[in-house]
């Protein structure tokens, strides 16, 4: 967590996607913390062929209320990032509410494990629309706005799924895959216009969803150890909040140098090819 003295995002503000708990709310509580207003936006129910709960609106309420506690301006809403109507009242929202728009975080993602020849349409679509299809629509209703004010960054939360191939994840590896395209695309597209556009991609990350995925896959004992599958170079778990302290370096002016960058924080996963 940033210190007192560590306020460098004093003034912006930033829109977390599947901001609720976990990782997105990991990433917003350190973005409050640094002195950002902070929206936060999840789905609110579950879907049909995801094995985990997902985030409810009680959590996305106390989610905001932790946020609030931290000194700065929080709200949350309930936003399907696959729904263009949605996305672009949430966006308009944000920018009533704090007047600008400077930190957008495309972090809701959903995952589930299936053998191709069992990979339903339903089940292909649930992934590549939250997670791609959702970043897309967050970024074309953003970035208007961040080309009008000459200024932004739009950090999206890939995944070493999107750098190889895992087996019974077809749908995710494509769909994150094509994030960190988009992610390439925009940082060409937008560089003109002063907006940074940066991936982040962790390995496997400490969350409760891991244990939903192992049941799913028929898997016992610890979920961590049989995702991570042991290719972590470090002996230590990688947890949400590592991955909020890479998306702030990112958004603040430490990283003013910088877009199109693909930064894994995978332990050393993918060091080894």
């Amino acid at each position: 967590m940033a210190t007192e003295t560590n306020r460098n995002l004093e003034g912006r503000s930033a829109l977390v996607t599947g901001g609720a708990r976990n990782i997105g709310l990991s990433i917003a509580r350190e973005l409050a913390s640094r002195g950002a207003s902070v929206a936060i936006v999840d789905l609110g129910h579950d879907l049909e062929t995801i094995p985990y709960a997902l985030a409810t609106a009680d959590q996305l309420a106390r989610g905001v209320d932790e946020l609030t506690r931290l000194g700065g301006r929080a709200i949350g809403m309930r936003c399907d990032v696959r729904d263009e109507s949605q996305v672009r009242e949430t966006v308009d929202r944000v920018i009533q509410e704090f007047g600008h728009l400077d930190i957008l975080v495309n972090n809701a993602g959903v995952g589930s494990l299936y053998p191709v020849q069992e990979l339903t349409e339903k089940a292909w679509n649930e992934v590549i629309d939250v997670c791609l299809k959702g970043t897309f629509l967050c970024c074309k209703f953003a970035v208007p706005h961040m080309i009008k004010q000459r200024n932004g960054r739009i950090i999206n939360i890939a995944s070493v799924a999107g750098l190889r191939g895992l087996g019974y994840s077809a749908h995710y590896c494509a769909a994150k895959h094509g994030v960190i395209g988009l992610t390439r695309a925009l940082a060409v597209e937008l560089a003109n216009h002063g907006i940074q556009v940066q991936a982040v991609c962790p390995g496997t990350v400490e969350s409760p969803s891991l244990q939903g995925l192992a049941s799913q896959a028929g898997l016992e004992g610890d979920p961590y150890g049989h995702f991570s599958q042991k290719h972590l170079l470090q002996d230590r778990r990688i947890t949400p909040q590592d991955i909020a302290g890479a998306v702030c370096w990112l958004a603040s002016e430490e990283g003013r140098c910088l877009t199109g960058t693909i930064l894994t924080v995978d332990a050393g996963w993918t060091a080894r090819g």
